[in-house]
């Protein structure tokens, strides 16, 4: 308690912009605490951030598991030629986003009446998406297999072309599933030495992975929480402590106001 009263020497001791040499020493102590509370509880609430993300990653992984499931059976993905590092995985990714968004614009026109044609001189499979989308889209489903895509907007009058549009985003939903697996399988070694394409057995490979990094973030959450509980006891130990010193000091007040 010598230390808090800090009765010898003229340099203050600071805690939040408080002098504590000029407080009593139970109001001193009592701050202490405070503050060592407070750590904990920061610690606390950055456990509980965490844990949200894990627990987050974890439906990610389940959901990415749920869908290779579903498409297991279909025999096209066999075709795919995928990309066989991460980084190229992520780009295809970012063009089926894109493209995504272009249909779902493009249905929308159509229910509004807006739609307009944009590359009518080409007559192939993407003909009539706008230009950025167009090279983007063509330059992937060239490389992954265009007979993966059978439906990317061939339509020339508005009922076959919401019909294209419907099917182009099935497909698009389809390789955006696998792409979405592959990188999070990709990221913790779970496609080493993958060659761009899948089988059932790599499909199980996968849906295993990612079961596993699933089941991961549950443990490490299983472990945080161990360490939150044990944050949140000494915060709570820590509050009653200082409002303890406070009581103290208030009867030591008293009572030698008594005396």
């Amino acid at each position: 308690m010598t230390q808090i009263n800090g009765v010898n020497g003229q340099n203050p001791i600071m805690l939040d912009g408080v002098d504590m040499k000029q407080m009593s020493p139970f109001a001193a102590a009592a701050l202490v605490q405070l503050e060592i509370a407070k750590t904990n509880k920061d610690t606390a609430t950055r456990y509980i951030s965490e844990m949200k993300a894990q627990n987050d990653r974890a439906k990610e992984l389940m959901a990415a598991a749920d869908k290779l499931r579903m498409l297991k059976e279909d025999k096209t993905i066999g075709d795919y030629n995928i990309p066989t590092n991460i980084e190229a995985m992520k780009k295809d990714l970012e063009t089926v986003t894109k493209a995504e968004a272009t249909y779902n614009k493009m249905l929308g026109d159509i229910k509004s009446g807006d739609l307009k044609p944009y590359i009518n001189s080409r007559k192939d499979a993407c003909f009539n998406l706008p230009n950025d989308t167009y090279n983007d889209l063509k330059t992937m489903t060239n490389r992954v297999g265009t007979k993966n895509f059978p439906d990317m907007t061939r339509g020339n009058d508005n009922v076959h072309q919401e019909y294209e549009l419907k099917g182009g985003l099935k497909e698009l939903e389809k390789y955006k599933a696998v792409l979405t697996a592959a990188i999070a399988a990709m990221e913790t070694g779970g496609l080493s030495g993958f060659n761009g394409k899948l089988d059932s057995a790599k499909i199980d490979n996968l849906i295993t992975t990612l079961q596993h990094q699933a089941e991961n973030c549950n443990s490490d959450n299983q472990t945080q929480m161990v360490k939150l509980q044990d944050k949140m006891g000494q915060y709570n130990s820590y509050v009653s402590g200082s409002s303890d010193m406070i009581k103290t000091g208030a009867q030591l007040q008293q009572s030698i106001l008594k005396s």
